[in-house]
């Protein structure tokens, strides 16, 4: 047993005194989370008071090392209570945790970096672009669903394969993600190296996805996949409207977006028809776009010329 286990089973013994969480409803979880909450908080606010904040006070005294810490644990033991009152195990616990460091990591790291207004703009798209989502989530269906979804069809999600079985799309694909699907995909070939010929010849490659970044599953498993991969960019950011996303940034005011790289018909299309060059990786559901103005179309990508 980890030294996490240890102090939630420690902090469940203590729990397990006033409440048990195995025989409450959802609501009476949130009830109680609540008044854990305003508990740490107020915990919180006594650490506080063992520190000089008053700078007006004119005798300053040491901070009381020794209040300090029983303060901490404290704080920590309502942290603790939370996670027990959600069955959140020391796995789960750990796995979210990192998650955190590498997205608070990763996020320092490229913000120090600031775009200078003059260097070129390539807008670039996630899944099916650098990402090979279609042919992972497949293979993902296949292993848990014995389902075997044909790749070439002009479905996205796999629709018609799903429902065809009795299956919600939807509910599917929310399963794959709580399961951590989208860090678990592998980069298309010829994709990494592409963005890091990219960064160095000086252009400023700003990623942008449309998946949800409200799902936080999906969020920091995206970030995840970025530092594992060892990807070369500047910035991430989430919309499901592309275009309006382009057009409210620097990048479009300055008019120095070189072209975005996206496979799906909706933002290639509003990209193209708004004046924004387009790269489209060649897919069954695209390829209906090949003629449109401001659209090539590609196989890999050394057929982008830099």
């Amino acid at each position: 047993m980890s030294t996490l286990d240890s102090l939630l089973e420690m902090q469940k013994e203590f729990n397990d005194l006033f409440y048990n969480t195995e025989l409450m409803s959802s609501s009476e979880k949130e009830d109680a989370t609540k008044s854990l909450a305003l508990a740490l908080y107020t915990e919180v606010g006594d650490l506080v008071s063992t520190l000089n904040c008053k700078d007006h006070h004119v005798i300053k005294v040491d901070a009381d090392r020794t209040k300090i810490l029983f303060e901490a644990v404290d704080i920590f033991r309502y942290t603790l209570a939370i996670l027990n009152t959600w069955d959140v195990d020391s796995l789960s616990f750990l796995t979210a945790f990192k998650d955190k460091d590498i997205f608070l990591k990763l996020r320092h790291k490229i913000y120090k970096d600031v775009w200078d207004g003059i260097s070129p703009v390539v807008i670039v798209d996630m899944d099916d672009a650098i990402v090979d989502f279609r042919n992972g989530f497949a293979m993902w269906i296949s292993e848990k669903y014995d389902i075997h979804p044909n790749v070439e069809s002009k479905e996205y999600y796999f629709i018609s394969d799903l429902v065809g079985e009795g299956f919600n799309p939807e509910i599917v694909f929310q399963e794959f993600v709580s399961e951590g699907g989208f860090a678990k995909l592998s980069p298309i070939n010829g994709a990494l190296e592409f963005l890091d010929e990219l960064k160095e010849k000086g252009y400023w490659i700003q990623i942008l996805t449309a998946r949800p970044k409200d799902n936080l599953r999906c969020f920091y498993d995206t970030y995840r996949w970025l530092s594992e991969n060892k990807v070369s960019f500047n910035r991430v950011d989430f919309s499901s409207e592309k275009f309006v996303w382009c057009a409210q940034s620097p990048y479009y005011d300055e008019q120095r977006i070189e072209y975005a790289i996206d496979d799906s018909p909706k933002h290639i299309h509003e990209y193209a028809m708004h004046g924004i060059k387009v790269y489209a990786p060649k897919m069954s559901y695209n390829i209906h776009l090949a003629d449109d103005d401001n659209v090539t179309m590609f196989d890999r990508f050394n057929d982008i010329e830099i």
